[in-house]
């Protein structure tokens, strides 16, 4: 399937019968359900407990007029119902968004028939259906994993500063603002070229918000600055005990990024899918078959119940390579690549990494490790972020879980765009993840199949030579046009940026003193 695949279902519309939308009005009506969506995803599930296919709905049928959009329709669960469909309706890598399309409609409208045929079996009586279907799910017992839960933070509200000083420029007026207030996205972003002072903003602000709300964050250093001989530098220093450092290349991340290996089987399809895009991203033009043996020397490696390693990963490829009469290809090599660095070990399960705070360091890496070391470490606190309840909001302020930061985030934004981190930004919001990105210019954003700035609620642009992209790609979250003689040194001394906070117009605030 094509890549984008699941942006395209994102924005893509579905549509119901006449007959769905009439018995989901009872459902919603019988249960309390508040949305479409809720009523919609029953009829669907009910339909995919069936073994045998749907039939494709027919040309003839009436459609209600108001169809409901992926994003509605599937929600944070987007991943797992797409695996679910594909796996179910057979889907070939030639499919098409068409085709999932209406393989959803036809489970969607045999699921109506289905509830309807149960209902009446039923007398009508919702509470005696909601046992029959009950009844359809399967026990809870030896073998089903859960997902463990992650602690939220403080809750209330959480103020932050924009730097040390956080004074508008050039009155001098003090400035914060509340990160976790109601409709406001948390993320943020922070540009401008070296030496800019981008960095130790962006690690200002990140050390606040972790103390303020009391969460484990993850600060991903592609160039080394933080961390010598496995020790914490800078600011993190004098963190001590109260921070890992990882120094990749002579320390692996002790993190295990499979699912255990008695998951449900569409858990370990889509961790396999999703390792073999990622791996894939940072190899040179590989074939569908030798990404097919891929995703299926990933499968193995979780189902066997072998230690969950790149070199299991490796040691099953090689075999289906030789198996297929192949000789080594840009996948071996860069499965190579990570064993021999002992990039990751399986020492600790996502709840337990990702409930600490940690400070990565990939400076002895090359650029493509580099790279797929960090979107390796993405699908996994994206996967297990997602899995989280939705974190609770008293007052109207969401309590948050954890922070992320990526220092040098072009290289996971720019060519070949990261799906987990897109669906981090776009749906952790709910779960109480924050996102912080670094990056150079404001044309890193630009291009990507998701808006990235628009799902960011706080930007701070340091002084940089703007393209006509850069500029574009800021005219969204600023509200208008931008002009380049904002971002000079002129406009933006050193230490002063152009920033948009949330609720608030974009002004000039003095982060640093240099």
């Amino acid at each position: 399937m094509d890549r984008l695949i699941k942006d395209k279902i994102w924005k893509a519309n579905f549509r119901l019968t006449e007959d769905a939308f009439s018995l989901e009005e009872m459902l919603r009506s019988a249960y309390g359900m508040q949305h479409r969506y809720d009523s919609a995803r029953i009829l669907i599930g009910r339909s995919l407990n069936e073994p045998s296919a749907p039939d494709p709905v027919q040309g003839d049928a009436s459609f209600y007029s108001r169809p409901l959009s992926g994003e509605l329709l599937f929600g944070d669960q987007i991943d797992l119902w797409i695996s679910l469909l594909t796996l179910d309706g057979r889907l070939s890598v030639d499919a098409t968004t068409g085709d999932f399309r209406s393989l959803v409609e036809a489970h969607w409208a045999r699921g109506c028939q289905l509830i309807k045929d149960e209902l009446d079996s039923c007398g009508k009586d919702s509470v005696k259906l909601a046992q029959c279907l009950a009844d359809l799910l399967p026990e809870a017992g030896i073998g089903s994993v859960t997902t463990p839960e992650f602690a939220a933070g403080k809750s209330g509200e959480i103020r932050l500063k924009v730097g040390t000083v956080s004074e508008i420029h050039p009155n001098g007026k003090a400035i914060d603002f509340v990160l976790n207030g109601p409709g406001t996205p948390p993320h943020i972003a922070l540009m401008g070229t070296a030496g800019r002072g981008k960095s130790t903003t962006g690690i200002q602000m990140a050390l606040e918000l972790a103390e303020r709300a009391q969460i484990p964050f993850l600060f991903i250093d592609p160039k080394g600055e933080f961390v010598q001989n496995g020790k914490l530098q800078g600011p993190f220093g004098a963190l001590k005990s109260q921070v890992n450092a990882v120094e990749v290349g002579d320390q692996p991340v002790p993190l295990d990024f499979l699912p255990p290996t008695k998951s449900p089987q569409q858990t370990i399809a889509r961790a396999a899918m999703r390792l073999r895009d990622s791996v894939v991203k940072c190899c040179k033009s590989p074939g569908n078959l030798q990404q097919d043996m891929l995703r299926t020397s990933i499968e193995q490696t979780i189902s066997d119940g072998a230690e969950h390693s790149l070199e299991n990963i490796n040691t099953y490829y090689q075999q289906a390579l030789t198996a297929g009469g192949k000789g080594p290809d840009s996948i071996a090599s860069r499965l190579n690549e990570l064993t021999n660095l002992s990039c990751f070990i399986p020492e600790q399960m996502p709840n337990q990494f990702f409930g600490q705070s940690w400070v990565i360091s990939l400076k002895t890496l090359p650029d493509e490790l580099k790279r797929l070391a960090t979107m390796i470490i993405l699908d996994t606190i994206s996967s297990f972020i997602l899995q989280q309840q939705d974190s609770s909001v008293p007052d109207g302020f969401r309590t948050l879980r954890h922070l992320l930061v990526i220092d040098e985030a072009r290289k996971v934004l720019k060519e070949s765009k990261s799906d987990s981190l897109s669906d981090l930004i776009r749906q952790g919001r709910s779960k109480g993840s924050v996102v912080m990105l670094l990056s150079q210019d404001p044309s890193d954003f630009d291009g990507a199949a998701d808006d990235f700035l628009s799902q960011i609620g706080t930007v701070i642009a340091y002084a940089c030579a703007q393209s006509k992209r850069g500029l574009g790609a800021l005219t969204g979250v600023f509200g208008r046009k931008l002009q380049q003689n904002e971002f000079t040194d002129t406009y933006l001394p050193t230490g002063v940026a152009f920033v948009k906070l949330p609720q608030r117009e974009p002004e000039r605030i003095r982060c640093w003193q240099p």
